[in-house]
């Protein structure tokens, strides 16, 4: 018989009653010891051997390949599922695709994506996350798409834990802010989002540790003032009905995906699974 660790399927604990209420009332989540060790253990491990130490990006072309990171202050390993057997036996497991959905309120769900990030140190150019929504930035029709961000290492608030703003996922979609280069954010442009919504506490996450956010949700994470890489795992998941507006996206593009139809491609299968209720 081979070992969990060799077979990473049900490595992941079922979400409570409790958990649900908070996520759909707070449009965010922590989940504790949420992932069993081994699994954190094991994508760290293959996130190191494919990013080197001093963590570069992955080349999209080419998965084997390292190159410079972007925009200086992180590296990405972008749909690393598809390239690692291990990953992809995790992050297509029925048991990550049952807590998903049941976060999500929906009897199935679809894998949209993965990706490793690591956030740098303030010391080695590392800056803010600024208050943003991710849906702005997916070429997805409606919302109700969720992210589970896992880092891999301890992560205290110094070294850069999100912050959410507590039901800004029913505001409606307010712009695209991530990686802007003039410097504006949203609370710039919509200064009562912080008066409307209150932020969520300094979050200490350990390895195991998740939390799960509405794509919609407003939120932000400060640099990382520790002297060590922060190393997060994350998969994002679909409703099944969320239909392909057709704007460029490297999730998407070059995939022949239907405008204005479902993203039913083998890249973004939708995930069996039995029901334990």
């Amino acid at each position: 018989m081979l070992a969990p660790r060799e077979t990473p399927r049900e490595g992941v604990r079922s979400v409570t009653d409790d958990e649900v209420q908070h996520f759909r009332t707070k449009g965010w989540v922590v989940l504790r010891a949420f992932y069993a060790p081994w699994v954190v253990e094991g994508v760290l491990e293959r996130a190191r051997a494919r990013m080197g130490e001093a963590p570069l990006t992955v080349s999209r072309t080419d998965p084997h390949a390292r190159m410079p990171n972007e925009f200086n202050w992180y590296a990405r390993w972008d749909g690393c599922s598809h390239h690692d057997a291990w990953i992809h036996q995790f992050s297509h497991s029925q048991a990550l695709a049952r807590g998903a959905a049941r976060l999500m309120g929906s009897a199935r769900v679809r894998f949209y994506f993965d990706h490793v990030f690591v956030k740098l140190p303030s010391s080695s150019g590392g800056g803010k996350t600024p208050w943003h929504q991710d849906l702005p930035h997916h070429p997805l029709d409606r919302q109700g798409a969720l992210t589970m961000w896992a880092p891999l290492v301890e992560c205290p608030p110094e070294m850069g834990s999100m912050r959410f703003l507590g039901g800004s996922h029913r505001v409606g979609l307010l712009g695209r802010y991530l990686n802007r280069r003039d410097g504006v954010s949203l609370v710039d442009e919509n200064p009562w989002v912080l008066d409307a919504h209150e932020s969520s506490p300094p979050l200490h996450l350990r390895p195991g540790d998740i939390t799960v956010h509405d794509l919609a949700v407003v939120h932000c994470a400060q640099e990382n003032r520790s002297t060590a890489p922060r190393w997060v795992y994350a998969t994002q998941w679909l409703p099944p009905a969320a239909r392909y507006t057709g704007a460029p996206n490297h999730r998407t593009d070059g995939h022949g995906l239907a405008l204005d139809e479902p993203l039913d491609h083998p890249r973004f299968p939708l995930i069996p699974f039995e029901s334990t209720d």
